[in-house]
């Protein structure tokens, strides 16, 4: 790769999505402390007609790095290849996709509509699947791999809202089948359940206790960014297909969903099972996992 510029990551492109705000930020900011260049893809603007993405390149700008704004809608096929596109247009080549853009709506599944579904799903569905195709393409061409970050959340398997649980678990299994189809090129792809103060969840650590993890000690965005970075690294180049939990200073790593080895009960029979059987076995093998 090009050598321009100093740090982990000089020469190396980034595509941060969702980069205006919150985690992306957060994220776009730390590469491009690392030396990447950064395409800074959001499309919020403030009520004073102030552009965020365009917010977040002056402040990399004003700290000595490279960025480039891109406001481009990532919720189609079409809008996502051009927002990869732009990137290599601006700095010539790809290295790294952080998908932070998402989207949030509280319904259960008694009354979610499908236009709710619907936009949620072209947020998080579509743009992760968009985006990571039209990236890969880039990178495998490339010929030298790459780094994919997906975003999703703990809600994603222990949420009570069904839309945006359903879909930030497809993001889950996005990442994995993702992972091991390009792992042969070199390409990492793996998964962030974030826990943070953003404005799409302002609301306090007392709310988020779920999935195992204890209730957070602080909860900023931004910290959460040197997580991704180290993702990003040639050191984790042996790192692709897991679920890494962070929130403040907090981590963990999820194994990935319904994995069986290591912590899953596992019986065999050699006839096929009754329903009075199976109703005889079945609950102390749901309290022996539980």
């Amino acid at each position: 790769m090009s050598a321009t510029g100093t740090g982990r990551l000089a020469g190396r492109v980034a595509l941060v999505t969702g980069g205006g705000r919150g985690l992306g930020r957060g994220v776009a900011r730390v590469l491009a402390g690392l030396g990447a260049s950064v395409v800074v893809s959001d499309r919020f603007v403030d009520e004073a007609g102030t552009a965020a993405a365009a917010t977040v390149v002056a402040e990399i700008e004003a700290e000595g790095g490279r960025a480039a704004a891109d406001s481009g809608d990532i919720a189609s096929f079409e809008g996502a290849r051009a927002v990869v596109q732009g990137a290599v247009d601006a700095f010539g080549r790809l290295d790294i996709l952080v998908t932070c853009a998402g989207t949030y709506a509280p319904s259960t599944i008694l009354d979610v509509e499908q236009p709710e579904w619907e936009g949620l799903t072209a947020v998080h569905l579509v743009g992760h699947t968009g985006c990571l195709a039209a990236a890969a393409e880039v990178m495998r061409a490339q010929g030298d791999g790459g780094r994919i970050v997906t975003v999703s959340s703990r809600g994603g398997l222990f949420g009570p809202q069904t839309a945006y649980s359903g879909a930030k678990a497809a993001i889950m299994g996005l990442t994995t089948a993702a992972a091991r189809e390009l792992e042969p090129d070199g390409i990492t792809v793996n998964c962030l359940l974030p826990s943070a103060l953003t404005q799409l969840f302002p609301m306090d650590a007392s709310r988020r206790r779920f999935g195992g993890m204890p209730l957070s000690l602080f909860m900023e965005a931004d910290d959460i960014a040197p997580v991704v970075a180290y993702l990003c690294l040639d050191e984790a180049s042996g790192v692709t297909g897991r679920f890494v939990y962070a929130s403040g200073a907090d981590l963990a790593v999820y194994e990935p969903p319904l994995r069986v080895e290591g912590h899953t009960t596992f019986v065999r029979r050699t006839r096929p099972w009754t329903v009075d059987e199976v109703a005889d076995y079945l609950p102390s093998l749901l309290r022996a996992d539980g």
